[in-house]
This record gives structure tokens, C-alpha cells and sequence, in this order.
């Protein structure tokens, strides 16, 4: 049987990858150099490179090219943990932007999930949040405005979870959540550069204080070229 062109180029990049010639951060060839290289059609390159992107091998960032992925962040969703938590884990550089922070009357539906009444003021929150330069966090977070009435954008531009407890004294406690699938629709792909319809992990998260109040309801959307989920079980 004979392997495909485009087989081969993935092959050959990960080969490249794994013997350490590739490495976390390095620019891949254009699709003109490597259709060159394999003397294929750009079609075929594209198809070896969009499965690379798909596995975590590869990343693209809009305007500058394809590159060589690092190690994927390893969220634990067992447990509360921050973004900035996770990335320094991994040794990354933190960097949040701030896209919308307004005071917006609470639908229903998140009145409910703050133990809020309908109306009532809150804080919408669009957050972009970059690990070493690249967007691999999307959030659309909602806060009770009454709870937080000195927070203010720059308070954001670090760790919310970090505010909440050292600056306003509060314990958070617990959270819960769901995750799943989703396609990107084009907010969330213009938020993270990456193609309208990639796989993207979304999470939606109410968290509440030692007190058993929410402070927050939010929605997480996570590149999947760039996070992998992992869950501690234990045979009951």
C-alpha cells in the first residue's frame, strides 16, 4: 500500500520534531517552501499541516505563520485552579486583554446562576488571556456588581482569583461546571487567531465563596491545539 504525499510530510515533521531539529517555538516552512520541498500541490501540504494543527503539533498564528507547538498546558478539572496558576506552572509568560468590562443588566438566566434578581446590576466581562504571546484563552465572565464595587480593569489584567482572596479578603471554596466540544464561531476565532469552525474546549464554571455565594459565572473557551484536559480518577 502505498502512504500518501501528505502522510509523509507529517511523518517527516514529527520525525523532526521528536529528534529535537523542530522545536517548541520554531517558524514550520511556508506551504510554498514545502510544496517545493515534496514537489506536491499546496492542497496536499495544507492537508499534512491542518492535521499536524489538529494533533497539537503545529499552531498557527494569524498573520505570522505555523509554528512548532510546546508541550500542551495540562488543565486538572478536578479542582479550582487559576489561569495564571496554570501557565506558571509550565513556565509561561502571562499577559491578559481586556476586551469589553461594562455594568449590564442580569438576564435570567445569569440572575439565576448569582443568586441575583433579574435586572440586577452586573459586571460583563470579555477577557483574552495569552500564554509566552499566544491567545489560548477566551473568557465571558459575569460578576455581581454590588460584590465587587472597587474592581476595575486593572484589576484584571492580573489573576482574578488572586484579587478575590489577598485583595478583598474573601476564600473561594468551589466550583461547578461543564465542559464540552464546540466549534469556534467567529468571535471566539478572532479572540484566539485561529480559523472560524476549529475544534475549541468550552468550559462553564459558577463559583462560589467559602459562603456558599457565586461570584462568578463564566464562560471559558480554550484552543485545543494548545490545552489537553486531565482528570485524576480513582477506582470506587
Amino acid at each position: 500500500m502505498i502512504t500518501p504525499i501528505y502522510k509523509v510530510i507529517e511523518t517527516d515533521i514529527k520525525a523532526k520534531i521528536n529528534q529535537g531539529e523542530l522545536k517548541s517555538g520554531d517558524l514550520v516552512p511556508s506551504e510554498n517552501e514545502l510544496k517545493d520541498q515534496y514537489n506536491v500541490s499546496r492542497m496536499t501540504v495544507r492537508q499534512a499541516l491542518n492535521n499536524l494543527v489538529n494533533e497539537g503539533y503545529l499552531y498557527r498564528h494569524k498573520g505570522k505563520g505555523t509554528f512548532i507547538s510546546q508541550r500542551k498546558i495540562e488543565k486538572n478539572i478536578h479542582g479550582v485552579r487559576s489561569f495564571t496558576e496554570e501557565m506558571t506552572a509550565t513556565g509561561r509568560k502571562v499577559l491578559n486583554k481586556i476586551i469589553s468590562f461594562e455594568n449590564i443588566e442580569a438576564s435570567i438566566e445569569i440572575a439565576d446562576k448569582l443568586f441575583l434578581n433579574p435586572k440586577d446590576e452586573i459586571i460583563y466581562i470579555e477577557r483574552v488571556r495569552y500564554g509566552n504571546d499566544i491567545p489560548v484563552l477566551f473568557e465571558q465572565l459575569y460578576i455581581p456588581a454590588k460584590l465587587f464595587k472597587s474592581i476595575t480593569k486593572e484589576n484584571l489584567l492580573g489573576s482574578f482569583y488572586h484579587y478575590i482572596e489577598h485583595e478583598l479578603g474573601m476564600q473561594i471554596s468551589y466550583c461547578i461546571q461543564s465542559i464540552e466540544a464546540i466549534s469556534a464561531d467567529s468571535k471566539v476565532s478572532v479572540a484566539l487567531e485561529v480559523n472560524k469552525n476549529v475544534p475549541t474546549l468550552l468550559i462553564v464554571r459558577n463559583t462560589f465563596l467559602s459562603n456558599g455565594r457565586p461570584f462568578e459565572y463564566v464562560k471559558s473557551y480554550y484552543r485545543a491545539d494548545q490545552y489537553k484536559f486531565v482528570q485524576h480518577a480513582i477506582k470506587g
